[in-house]
C-alpha cells in the first residue's frame, strides 16, 4: 500500500494526462485524482500533443532533479515524432493539423514535413523504436530505483496486436508488472462508454474509470 509513504508522483503524458476538454484539469484530470488518492503532491506533466520522445527526455529530466517516489508515464501513441530547427522542438505525426504553424508565418514550412511522413511513414518502425524506448525509459527507472508505471493513451494497444509477433524480442524486455493493461487495454479503453467531449477526450466520468484503474492497480501489484 502507498499511503502514509508517498509524498511526490511525477505523471507525463499527452492530452489524455492533461485533462483536455475538462472543465478544470487540475482538479479533474486522473493525475490529480491519483494523488488525492494515495494523500501526495502531484507534479502533472502532461501536455496536448507531445511525443513519447519528449516524455523519455523530461522523465529523466525530473528524476535527476526531483527524484519523485512514483512515476506514472501515458505513453502516446508512437507515430508521433519529435523533430527540432531553430525555433526549438516540436511533435507532429502523420495526417496531423497543426493550427500553432498556421498561426506563424515563420513555421509554415514544418508543414511540408508533415505531409512527407503522412506519406512515407512506416507504421512498424514507428511501433519498434517505441518499444526500445519503453524498455530504455524503465532501465533508467530501475537504475535510479524510482518506482514507476507504465499505461498507454490509445494507438499503441492496437499496433500491439498487428506488429508484436514480428517485435517479440523487445516485448519480452518489457517488465509487465509495472505496465498496467499490457498489452491489450489503456485509458480509452478504461474509459469506454462514459462521456467524451467533441475533440474526442474522456470528461470527468472517465477520468474517474482511469484513475480507479490505476489505483487498483498500485495497491495490488506494490
Amino acid at each position: 500500500m502507498y499511503n502514509n509513504i508517498m509524498k511526490t508522483l511525477f505523471t507525463i503524458g499527452d492530452s489524455f494526462t492533461y485533462g483536455q476538454e475538462l472543465a478544470n484539469p487540475s482538479q479533474h484530470a486522473w493525475p490529480r485524482l491519483v494523488a488525492d488518492s494515495l494523500g501526495c503532491s502531484i507534479i502533472n506533466d502532461g501536455s496536448p500533443g507531445v511525443g513519447n520522445e519528449y516524455m523519455v527526455k523530461k522523465t529523466m529530466q525530473v528524476v535527476g532533479e526531483l527524484k519523485p517516489d512514483l512515476v506514472i508515464v501515458g505513453w502516446s501513441s508512437c507515430g508521433r515524432q519529435e523533430h527540432a530547427d531553430e525555433w526549438g522542438a516540436y511533435d507532429i505525426w502523420p495526417g496531423c493539423n497543426n493550427r500553432v504553424f498556421d498561426e506563424d508565418p515563420k513555421l509554415q514550412y514544418r508543414k511540408e514535413l508533415i505531409k512527407y511522413i503522412t506519406l512515407y511513414n512506416n507504421e512498424e518502425h514507428e511501433y519498434r523504436r517505441w518499444l526500445r524506448q519503453v524498455i530504455l525509459l524503465q532501465s533508467f527507472l530501475k537504475c535510479y530505483n524510482v518506482d514507476y508505471r507504465f499505461v498507454s493513451a490509445f494507438d499503441n494497444q492496437h499496433r500491439n496486436e498487428k506488429y508484436m509477433k514480428d517485435n517479440q524480442g523487445y516485448a519480452d524486455m518489457i517488465d509487465v508488472s509495472k505496465f498496467i493493461g499490457w498489452p491489450t487495454a489503456g485509458l480509452v479503453e478504461w474509459a469506454y462508454n462514459s462521456p467524451i467531449g467533441p475533440g474526442g477526450h474522456p470528461l470527468e466520468e472517465g477520468h474517474k474509470k482511469i484513475a480507479e484503474k490505476i489505483i487498483e492497480t498500485l495497491h495490488t501489484t506494490r
